[in-house]
């Protein structure tokens, strides 16, 4: 787990930006249960929908014209997810933000490639720093 500083403020950046959009009524796409509690722990409040529960048109639904940000697992699984998602919303007008997601795993993702990780390895990160 070795990161530089400048990658460690780069990641601290990119979850303040998910956290700060949350905040400000962003709904956020991701794949399970665990997938909100790892945000959450992070500060992460709002509107989490998992993928898990809903098909991809609930979750067009649900989210309605509000902004979304996908933030699915750093895998063949959730970029298959994020690529259907992205058709989906793009077909009702609405452009997905997965430039958050992206620049997390840009970081971490030979460390960590899930959702659910992500607290945790910060958290180390963190005491590491």
């Amino acid at each position: 787990m070795k990161l530089s500083l400048e990658a460690y403020l780069r990641l601290k950046a990119a979850i303040e930006e998910l956290v700060e959009r949350a905040e400000e009524g962003a709904v956020i796409i991701v794949e399970g249960r665990r997938d909100v509690e790892s945000l959450r722990r992070l500060g992460v409040r709002g509107k989490i929908i998992t993928s898990s529960n809903h098909s991809n048109s609930e979750i067009v639904d649900l989210v309605g014209c509000r902004e979304v940000i996908i933030m699915t697992d750093w895998d063949r699984r959730g970029e298959k997810l994020k690529d259907d998602l992205v058709a989906k919303f793009s077909s009702w007008g609405v452009v997905p933000d997965v430039e958050i997601r992206r620049r997390i795993f840009s970081i971490i993702g030979k460390e960590v490639t899930e959702v659910e990780d992500l607290a945790d390895f910060v958290f180390k990160l963190g005491r590491l720093a």
